[in-house]
């Protein structure tokens, strides 16, 4: 009797320490604000440095987001690395109207805990998109992300390969 009561105490145990590891993988999701007053995890944009930019321009007679393909290093480099500091980044709409923005894994990749961020960006308008590393490091399985306006299809999209 006592080794039944053990083994269903050791289960509901694994099953709880389970549950909350699986809880820990995303802490929130992305976050869209201006530099001023935006922050991510406690952390005021201001205090980040922006780890990538993408601006909607004119390429070629094409509207595109540039650049077309962006590399986030996650690699811990030298002492300490990253330290678990979010990745802030900044979009900016150069153009004429109003683009959106968008990324997301590719859909050949995404699994259930895949981020995806879209957001709308008025002419001339600059947003900050603050995301915790944690919501970055469980991403997708390839580690390219697709950067696309959902507005409109016929534009240029990007391309972002993060290096984990």
């Amino acid at each position: 009797m006592h080794k039944v009561l053990l083994s269903v105490l050791f289960s509901l145990i694994l099953v709880a320490a389970g549950s909350s590891v699986a809880l820990a993988f995303q802490a929130g999701g992305a976050v869209v604000g201006d530099l001023e007053t935006g922050s991510v995890i406690g952390q005021p944009f201001t205090t980040l440095d922006v780890d990538l930019e993408y601006t909607a321009l004119m390429i070629g007679g094409k509207k595109a987001w540039y650049p077309g393909t962006s590399i986030l290093d996650l690699r811990n480099q030298g002492t300490g690395g990253r330290r678990g500091q979010p990745v802030l980044i900044k979009v900016t709409n150069a153009l004429d109207g109003v683009h959106g923005f968008s990324l997301s894994a590719d859909s050949a990749f995404a699994g259930p805990t895949s981020l995806q961020v879209a957001i709308t960006v008025e002419a001339g308008e600059t947003k900050y998109i603050g995301i915790p590393m944690v919501d970055l490091t469980y991403v997708t399985a390839s580690g390219n992300m697709k950067v696309k306006c959902q507005l409109h299809a016929a534009h240029l999209g990007s391309n972002l390969l993060i290096l984990k």
